[in-house]
C-alpha cells in the first residue's frame, strides 16, 4: 500500500505543476527560515559548554548598592517575564581579595580564578609594537586546571606558576614570532609605573568561536606589581572577574544561602559608607550571588565577552513559528482548492471499496513526501543565505559548528512535523466526502467558508503587524539619525592615546603635538580632548534632594566645549588662563560636610544639574557636589538615544588624556588627511600603533542592534507576505471554481470585465479589511511597547497605519488577480455546455 501511495503521490505532484511550485516555495522558505532560528540557538546555547565540569563553574556577582533601580520601562518587554533572572544587572567584578577569602571560608568551593583584562595595550616584541584588544588578561595560575582550553605547549599545572611568565596563543605566537617556536621568547607589556618584560612559558590553542572568553595572552595576576596594594584595598575597588568551582556533590541553593549572609558581613565596611552616602541604603540589599557560568552569557554584564539576548531568541522563534504556521495555512488552502477537481476521484476509490484510512493515508503521503522536498529545499535555501543571516544576527553561524548527525536529525523531524501539521486536515477533510454526492453531475465539493476566511484573516492580520512594526522600526531609526546630538559629531576623529595610563610625561608630550599639528595642518580644523568615548562614560554618586542620582563625570581638555559647538548657556567655559580650573581644591573641614562624593574641582554643568540642584549661584563653593559651578553648557546627548540626557559635570585635569578628538575640514579628502596624521604620529610616538574611530560611526554603531532587528523585521514581514499572498491565490482559484457556471451566467446576461473583477473580490476586500481592524489594536500596542526602549521616540500616527492598510488591500488584490481575470475573461459557453 506504501508503494502504490507514493506513485500516486508522485503522479498528483508532477500533475498539479502549478499548485505544486506553490506549495513548493512556500514550504520551503518557511522550512529554511526554521532551519536558520534553529542553527541560531543551537549555537547560541553551545556556548562556554564545552569545558570539564562547567555544571560546577559559577561566576561570582554582587548586589549593586551603587546604583538604585530606576523607573526605566525600557526594561519591560513581550518576553520579560521570561528573563528576569537574565535581566538582572549585578556588578560582575569582584574585590581583588574576594577571591581568598571565600577560598579560605568556604570548603565548598574547590578552585577560584579571577581575570582581568589590560585595555587595548601596545605590546611591544624586539623592535615592534602591536596594538592589541580586549584579548590580553591578567588570571589566576589555576586558569588551565579549572577551564578545558588545551595548551600545545606547556603543562597546565605549572604554566603560570612562574613570575613574570605568559601563555600566547597559536595566533599571537604566529603573529609576534612566525614559525619560529616561541617558547622562552621575550615580550614587553605595559607596566603601572614601567614596561615589564615578560617570558612566554607556553602556547594554547586559539578560543574556539563558541568561547566567551578570547584571550590571546594570559598573564599571572599575583605577578602584577600593584598585586598586593590592590588586595589591602580590600572591598574597596571591583576589578576582576572571578570564577568559583565548586566541589562535587555541594547543595548549590544552601551554598547560596550561606554567602548571602556572608556577604552582609564582608560588605559591612562598604554599606555603612554608601548610607552616609544615601540614606535610603540597607544591610539587606547586599549580597552575593552565583551564576551558573554556561549561562552567564545570557547576563549583560559588564566585563564579559559575549551576550546572547534572550528576548531576542524568543522574538526570532516566535516569528519562525508564524511563518511555520503561515504556511501550514496555505497548503491547507491550496490542497482543499485542487481536492475539487480530485473529489471525483474519491468518489470512485470510496465506490469500489476504499476505506477512510486509505483516503487519508494516500492524501497524507502525499503531503509528507512534498514536505521532504520542501524541507530538503529549504536546506539548501538556508545554506546559501546564511552568511546574510549571520551578518542580521551578528552571530558566526556555520555548518562546520555543528555535527552531521544533529543536521539529520533536524531535517527529517522537521518534514515529519511539517507534513502533519499541513496535511492532517485535508486528508481527514477529502476522507469524509459521501460518494453518494461526489458522483452527482450537478454537485461540487465546497470547502467551509468560514474556516477558508478565518486562515486568511489571520494570516493577513500577522502581514498587517508585521507591516505596521516594519514602518515604526524604519521611521524610528530614521528619527534617530536625524535627530541633532547637541554636539557637531560629523568629520571628527577620535585618536586612542597609545601610552599607558602612568606614563603621564609621554601622554602630556603627544597631547601637546598633536594639538600643535592640527593648528598648523591646514586640512584639520582644531583638536580638544577627552578622557571618555561615546556612550561610556563614569558615574560619581552623589545626593540631590534626598535621593541618590549618579552623575556623569566628564573629564575634558580645553576647547571642548568650542570644539564640538556646545554653547555656555550662563557663566564662561573653562580657561588655561585661570589655574583653578585644573586645579584640585583642598576642602576646609566645613566644606566636607555633608559626607559624601565630592568632585573638588571647578566644574561646568549641563542644564539637566544645574536645574537638579535647584539653579544655584555659579562661581562659590556648591555643598552638594563638593566642586564650584564656574559654568552652564547646553544639554547634549554624551549617550544613544536610548537613554535620557543624564546629570553630568565637566572637569578639566592635568593627567594625560585618553582620546584626542581631530577635526577634518569639510570638502577635505579624509584618506589623505590621514594618510598625513598616519605619518606625523609615527613620527612622533617612533611608530606606535595608531587606533582611531570617526565619531559619526561610533554614535551609529550604539544603534547597531536595533538596525539588525530592524532588517530582520523587514525580511520575515517580505516573507510573511509572499506567504501570506499564496494563500489568497488559493482561495480566489477556490472561489472561482465553485463560482465557474455563476461567472458565465453573468456574462451571457452582460456583466462587463469590471463587473465581474468587483463581484468576484469584494469578498477578499472585505477580509483585508476585516484583518486590518483586527491587527490595528495589537499592532498599536506592539509598537508602542517596542518604543518604550527609547527615550526619545516617535509616537505612531495614523498615517502609518493607513499606509499598511493599503499594503494590505493592495497585496491582496494582487495576489487574486490571475484566478479572477481569467475567470472573468473565459468563454461562457466552455463552463455552461454541461446545463
Amino acid at each position: 500500500m506504501i508503494k502504490n501511495n507514493l506513485v500516486l503521490a508522485f503522479r498528483n505532484i508532477l500533475r498539479n505543476k502549478l499548485y505544486t511550485a506553490i506549495n513548493i516555495v512556500g514550504l520551503s522558505i518557511a522550512s529554511a527560515f526554521c532551519i536558520l532560528v534553529y542553527l541560531y540557538l543551537k549555537n547560541e546555547q553551545s556556548f562556554d559548554k564545552f569545558h570539564n565540569d562547567v555544571n560546577r563553574l559559577y561566576r561570582v556577582e554582587e548586589s549593586d548598592i551603587f546604583s538604585k533601580p530606576t523607573d526605566d520601562k525600557s526594561e519591560n518587554g513581550f518576553f520579560s517575564f521570561l528573563t528576569n533572572t537574565e535581566d538582572k544587572k549585578n556588578i560582575t567584578t569582584t574585590p581583588p581579595a574576594l577571591a581568598p577569602d571565600m577560598k579560605r571560608n568556604f570548603p565548598e568551593i574547590e578552585s577560584a580564578v579571577r581575570f582581568e583584562g589590560f585595555y587595548k595595550p601596545v605590546i611591544k616584541v624586539g623592535n615592534q609594537n602591536f596594538q592589541e584588544d580586549d584579548n590580553i588578561v591578567c588570571a589566576d595560575a589555576d586558569f588551565f586546571k579549572v577551564f578545558s582550553y588545551p595548551l600545545i605547549k606547556g603543562d597546565p599545572k605549572t604554566v603560570l606558576n612562574g613570575r613574570n611568565q605568559v601563555v600566547i596563543s597559536q595566533r599571537l605566537a604566529n603573529k609576534y614570532f612566525g614559525a619560529a617556536d616561541p617558547i622562552g621568547k621575550t615580550i614587553q607589556l605595559p607596566g603601572d609605573t614601567k614596561p615589564v618584560l615578560v617570558t612566554v612559558n607556553g602556547v594554547m590553542k586559539d578560543f574556539p568561536a563558541n568561547s566567551s572568553m578570547q584571550f590571546d595572552l594570559i598573564f599571572p595576576l599575583e605577578s602584577r606589581e600593584d598585586y598586593k596594594e590592590k588586595i589591602s584595598n580590600g572591598v574597596n575597588s571591583f576589578s576582576e572577574v572571578l570564577i568559583v568551582k565548586i566541589k562535587e556533590g555541594t547543595d548549590v541553593f544552601r551554598f547560596q544561602q550561606k554567602l548571602d549572609v556572608f556577604a552582609k558581613t564582608y560588605f559591612k565596611s562598604l554599606t555603612e559608607f554608601m548610607q552616609k552616602q544615601d540614606p535610603t541604603t540597607k544591610a539587606s540589599d547586599t549580597h552575593i550571588y552565583l551564576r551558573s557560568f554556561a549561562d552567564a552569557h545570557y547576563n549583560q554584564g559588564g566585563a564579559w565577552g559575549h551576550y546572547t539576548n534572550l528576548k531576542n531568541i524568543y522574538q526570532l522563534i516566535t516569528l519562525a513559528v508564524i511563518i511555520l504556521v503561515i504556511a501550514c495555512f496555505n497548503y491547507v488552502l491550496l490542497t482543499l482548492t485542487n481536492a475539487i477537481s480530485r473529489s471525483q476521484d474519491v468518489g470512485v476509490r470510496k465506490t469500489i471499496g476504499a476505506g477512510r484510512i486509505q483516503i487519508i493515508m494516500q492524501y497524507y503521503t502525499e503531503t509528507q513526501l512534498l514536505a521532504f522536498i520542501s524541507v530538503s529545499a529549504g536546506f539548501v535555501l538556508a545554506v546559501s543565505v546564511m552568511p546574510f543571516f549571520s551578518t542580521l544576527t551578528g552571530a558566526g553561524i556555520s555548518l562546520n559548528n555543528f555535527s552531521s548527525v544533529n543536521l539529520l536529525v533536524l531535517l527529517p523531524v522537521l518534514a515529519i512535523l511539517l507534513g502533519f501539521a499541513a496535511g492532517i486536515y485535508p486528508a481527514y477533510a477529502m476522507s469524509g466526502l459521501k460518494p453518494l454526492n461526489i458522483m452527482r453531475g450537478f454537485s461540487a465539493y465546497r470547502i467551509n467558508p468560514v474556516l477558508s476566511k478565518s486562515l486568511i484573516i489571520i494570516q493577513f492580520s500577522v502581514c498587517v503587524i508585521l507591516v505596521i512594526s516594519s514602518l515604526v522600526i524604519n521611521k524610528q531609526m530614521r528619527f534617530i539619525n536625524q535627530t541633532e546630538m547637541g554636539f557637531d559629531k560629523d568629520q571628527v576623529v577620535v585618536l586612542h592615546n597609545p601610552y599607558d595610563y602612568a606614563d603621564k610625561q609621554n601622554g602630556n608630550r603627544l597631547k601637546e603635538a598633536i594639538y600643535h599639528y592640527a593648528d598648523t595642518e591646514p586640512s584639520l580644523d582644531g583638536a580638544t580632548g577627552a578622557s571618555f568615548y561615546f556612550d561610556v562614560a563614569s558615574t560619581n554618586g552623589h545626593t540631590i534632594n534626598g535621593k541618590s542620582v549618579p552623575v556623569d563625570f566628564l573629564n575634558v581638555d580645553y576647547d571642548y566645549f568650542k570644539f564640538n559647538k556646545i554653547p555656555i548657556v550662563k557663566g564662561r567655559d573653562f580657561s588655561r588662563d585661570i589655574a583653578s580650573d585644573s586645579a584640585r581644591m583642598v576642602l576646609s573641614e566645613e566644606q566636607k560636610a555633608p559626607a559624601g562624593t565630592k568632585i573638588r574641582h571647578n566644574v561646568v554643568v549641563n542644564q539637566t544639574l544645574y536645574n537638579m540642584l535647584g539653579k544655584p549661584a555659579l562661581d562659590v563653593y556648591n555643598t552638594t557636589i563638593g566642586g564650584i559651578i564656574i559654568g552652564v553648557c547646553k544639554d547634549y546627548h554624551n549617550r544613544d538615544l536610548t537613554q535620557v540626557i543624564p546629570p553630568a559635570y565637566h572637569t578639566i585635569n592635568r593627567d594625560p588624556i585618553f582620546y584626542y578628538w581631530l577635526r577634518i575640514k569639510a570638502h577635505q579628502s579624509i584618506p589623505g588627511t590621514m594618510a598625513k596624521l598616519k605619518s606625523e604620529w609615527n613620527k612622533l610616538t617612533n611608530n606606535l600603533p595608531l587606533t582611531y574611530t570617526f565619531m559619526d560611526q561610533d554614535v551609529a554603531k550604539s544603534y547597531d542592534a536595533y538596525l539588525r532587528w530592524m532588517t530582520t523585521i523587514t525580511v520575515s514581514c517580505i516573507i510573511a507576505i509572499i506567504l501570506a499572498c499564496l494563500g489568497l491565490f488559493g482561495l480566489s482559484g477556490l472561489t472561482t471554481i465553485n463560482r465557474t457556471k455563476e461567472i458565465g451566467i453573468r456574462k451571457v446576461l452582460g456583466a462587463s470585465l469590471v463587473n465581474l473583477f468587483v463581484l468576484l473580490n469584494r469578498g477578499t476586500i472585505y477580509l483585508a479589511l476585516g484583518a486590518f481592524v483586527i491587527a490595528v489594536p495589537l499592532s498599536w500596542y506592539l509598537v508602542n511597547q517596542w518604543l518604550q526602549n527609547f527615550a526619545y521616540r516617535i509616537t505612531p500616527d495614523w498615517f502609518l497605519f493607513t499606509i499598511a492598510g493599503f499594503i494590505a488591500i493592495a497585496t491582496a488584490l494582487l495576489a487574486v488577480s490571475y484566478h479572477t481575470l481569467k475567470a472573468a475573461r473565459a468563454n461562457p459557453v466552455k463552463s455552461l455546455r454541461s446545463e
